[in-house]
């Protein structure tokens, strides 16, 4: 595993339900933080560049992907975008901010398949070597007011994960991640708002970042 303490970067990571705010989180304390002099590469997943995350965005609107699939091509595109972005970002000792990462795999993929977010979580460690975040933050909103938000944005929803039934389980999931899961995982109420969740967030990387420095090698 790829831990922390073994690289000179910063892995920071933003999670939650569809509508619960991380993206634009993501967006916004991107450029905060470089407006402070911080290296920062910004990153999401499913990924724009490889063929595996291109396949999930053209057919995940429509509802196309299996269950299967849906693993598949989401392991794929985090496979390459370990090796081809974070881990080499991690090496310069960038800051990396993620919007999504292997913790949605295990909070999305374990609602329709017979696998367990544990073990979904565990494939990711011990088979891709995913490097482990310094922080995952858990952006935490129901279900109905997420999908509210989401739908809102476009007036039309993502028929593979914009279901209601779904979102709950998925919830569900994100929530016993942050009380069960090995990670440093904070939740945060994303019901508040905006400029209060990326206030919060910031205080809370920084502060991390600074300790950091001051621990002993």
């Amino acid at each position: 595993m790829n831990t922390p303490k073994s690289r000179t970067g910063h892995l920071f990571v933003l999670e939650g339900i569809d509508g619960s705010g991380k993206t634009c989180v993501c967006e916004q304390l991107t450029e905060i933080l470089r407006s402070e002099n911080y290296d920062v590469v910004r990153l999401r997943e499913p990924t724009h560049e490889s063929q595996w995350g291109k396949e999930i965005r053209e057919k995940s609107p429509g509802g196309e992907l299996t269950p299967d699939e849906e693993l598949e091509l989401y392991t794929k595109d985090r496979e390459w975008h370990i090796t081809t972005k974070i881990q080499p970002a991690l090496e310069e000792g960038k800051v990396v901010l993620m919007d999504r990462y292997f913790f949605a795999s295990g909070a999305y993929q374990s609602t329709v398949l017979d696998l367990h977010w544990r073990e979904i979580l565990q494939i990711n460690r011990e088979e891709l070597s995913a490097p482990e975040p310094d922080i995952v933050f858990i952006l935490d909103v129901p279900a109905e007011i997420g999908l509210e938000r989401a739908t809102g944005r476009s007036g039309k929803a993502n028929l593979q994960f914009e279901k209601l039934d779904r979102l709950i389980r998925v919830r569900r999931n994100y929530l016993e991640i942050a009380e069960h899961d090995i990670s440093n995982v904070k939740l945060i109420d994303s019901l508040k708002p905006l400029q209060q969740v990326i206030y919060e967030i910031h205080k809370i990387i920084i502060d991390f970042i600074n300790n950091s420095k001051s621990e002993p090698l």
